[in-house]
């Protein structure tokens, strides 16, 4: 398994994505659900998660070092335990979750297909399952993989295929920028972030840029999580969407 992780306290122009994600996920989980955020990076998801009254979260990752960082970071959180964890191999017995959530890993495992079995074997009959995905028409057009972390990409139909096979309910969204959506929105703002962000100006300090942009747009240069919505139809979303999340139940 490849790494590549998004730092809690960074800001990145992938802090509004990766929010929005975790974001979307805690609308499927009730009060008093046991939850699994396997890959769990710096923790902020399952921190998110955990907003949700009388959780139980286990965080896990493969990293033992992003573990011990979590468990400094957040060790004020009451509801939430962070273990080192293999997606292949669950310590957990069958039926054991209610939600678990794995945002942005299946395109690092080369055992994919044994990481989608174990889920479907700890969660619980009416459990649900929430998974993202980079969707590899929009994020590698030509078929060749650009993100070098990135073990494979799936398409909508092969991403809904591999999560068929242990589930049988699969939906499938897009997550997609729609901050300049609306034509109405100024030409000129869209001019200025494409600028800000090229690849000269953006040696300039974040700061100094989106103080620049807050200063004449009053908003921030990096896309923030109103920025992004999830999507429905299948067209559009194989066409458009960057990033794919599926809703799985047994």
């Amino acid at each position: 398994m490849s790494v590549e992780r998004y730092k809690d306290k960074e800001v990145t122009p992938w802090t509004g994505e990766h929010l929005h994600r975790y974001i979307e996920a805690k609308k499927l989980v009730e009060q008093g659900d046991n939850v699994l955020d396997l890959a769990c990076g710096s923790g902020y998801g399952a921190n998110i998660l955990s907003e949700v009254l009388n959780t139980k979260i286990y965080a896990g990752d493969i990293d033992p070092d992003a573990v011990a960082d979590c468990k400094v970071e957040w060790k004020n959180s009451k509801s939430v335990h962070f273990e080192v964890m293999d997606a292949t191999s669950l310590r957990f017995d069958n039926d054991f979750f209610d939600v678990i959530v794995s945002l942005e890993t299946i395109e690092h495992l080369t055992a994919y297909r044994k990481m989608v079995s174990e889920f479907a074997r700890v969660i619980k009959p009416d459990g649900t399952l929430i998974i993202s995905t980079p969707n590899i028409k929009v994020s590698s057009p030509d078929g060749k993989i650009v993100n070098p972390y990135h073990a494979q990409e799936f398409t909508y139909n092969e991403l809904k295929d591999i999560l068929k096979t242990e589930f049988s309910e699969v939906t499938i969204s897009g997550q997609k920028y729609k901050r300049y959506e609306n034509n109405r929105v100024s030409g000129f703002k869209h001019f200025m972030e494409k600028l800000l962000l090229t690849r000269g100006v953006r040696k300039l300090p974040y700061k100094l840029r989106n103080g620049i942009f807050k200063s004449m747009f009053k908003s921030a240069l990096y896309p923030e999580i109103v920025d992004y919505k999830l999507f429905g139809d299948r067209d559009f979303i194989e066409k458009n969407c960057h990033v794919l999340f599926a809703v799985c139940k047994k």
